[in-house]
């Protein structure tokens, strides 16, 4: 379901819902990337609302890109599918989260993932080669892009550096730390796909961390 930055139209997303979305976003972008968006309504205007269902994609490996989003309401995961087939969870992203396959914009390649709700959600889409230009003479813009982008890039090495670098256990402590706040809206075999272990073996470790409590 594809919605206009300020349209109605809708049994499910009122007029008054999108602006309160809107509104949201610029909140959060303000605090979270210290933007300074006074120019609101050009910035705004290249967004987009989309509604998706639980489970559906927002795009998948191969296809190309040239979009980000703000997730408005909902939850996310990015997975891609290994040589045996199986499905891989790369992050879980969240209400107030900037997201976008930055490779396909600097490449212009394919995505090399796929974005899939694991809960309904709703984001603000907008064209990230048309927003690049809108930002180019645009200082104080440009310094949100890049913020926005660095911030992504240095969040995932993080991610990836624990993932590698500590055993199963780790792992596990460092996601209930990581994501206290996401535990119970995670299904727990997503969690093992993360993780890099069985569901068996995600039950096993949670079943030894309650012991030690």
């Amino acid at each position: 379901m594809l919605l206009g930055p300020l349209c109605s139209g809708d049994t499910h997303t009122t007029g008054t819902n999108v602006k309160q979305h809107f509104v949201k976003m610029r909140t959060t972008l303000e605090q979270r990337f210290h933007a300074d968006l006074a120019d609101w309504n050009g910035f705004a205007g290249f967004f987009h609302l989309l509604e998706l269902k639980e489970n559906e994609h927002w795009i998948k490996a191969g296809q190309p890109c040239e979009e980000f989003f703000y997730i408005a309401e909902g939850l996310v995961r990015i997975y891609y599918v290994d040589q045996e087939g199986n499905e891989v969870n790369e992050g879980f992203y969240e209400e107030g989260i900037l997201l976008g396959p930055i490779s396909s914009f600097v490449s212009s390649a394919p995505c090399p993932y796929y974005i899939q709700t694991i809960e309904p959600a709703t984001l603000l889409v907008a064209n990230y080669p048309k927003f690049h230009a809108y930002a180019l003479d645009k200082p104080e813009i440009l310094n949100f892009e890049i913020t926005f982008m660095h911030n992504l890039f240095v969040s995932n090495a993080k991610r990836d550096a624990k993932r590698l670098i500590c055993n199963g256990e780790q792992r596990y402590r460092w996601f209930c730390k990581e994501y206290n706040h996401l535990l119970e809206r995670i299904p727990q075999y997503h969690i093992a796909s993360f993780l890099g272990m069985t569901p068996v073996s995600l039950s096993r470790l949670k079943k030894n961390q309650n012991k030690e409590v």
